[in-house]
């Protein structure tokens, strides 16, 4: 099966870093397919329950550094494919990408199989568990 209109989830990790690679491979497979390298933007709470937190100062500053060199990293690797971009999303990351795929009508998911560290993943499921249990289109999960 061809897939002509493909999302993937990138932060910069290893597994993203697969995912990426093979959703390259899968557009460069199908001439005139588009490829939507999404990176999701999340931000911490910094109040809770009427307790607030210090940012420390140049913290905004670091995230949007990180945020942008995400995505230096990202369009460099698609630079090649005609049809090819990068989008910055926000929100929690499963909800995020898969409004995004729903929006513009994606008929494939690509994600790698873990972007979280042993502990949040285990506190807080991973995205690519979320994506594939609620996703209407089909799902690659990259290892």
């Amino acid at each position: 099966m061809s897939y002509h209109n493909i999302i993937t989830a990138y932060d910069g990790s290893k597994a993203s870093e697969k995912a990426l690679s093979h959703a390259i491979k899968l557009i460069q497979g199908n001439p005139g397919s588009k490829l939507t390298v999404a990176n999701v933007l999340v931000r911490p709470a910094y109040a809770f329950a009427g307790y607030g937190m210090v940012i420390p100062e140049g913290y905004e500053q670091q995230i949007k550094d990180h945020q942008n060199s995400l995505v230096d990293q990202a369009k460099a690797k698609i630079a090649d494919l005609p049809y090819a971009k990068v989008v910055i999303l926000s929100g929690t990351p499963a909800t995020a990408i898969l409004d995004y795929a729903k929006e513009n009508m994606c008929d494939l998911i690509v994600m790698g199989n873990r972007g979280l560290g042993p502990i949040r993943e285990w506190m807080l499921g991973s995205v690519s568990h979320h994506v594939a249990q609620l996703a209407q289109i089909p799902v690659l999960i990259v290892k």
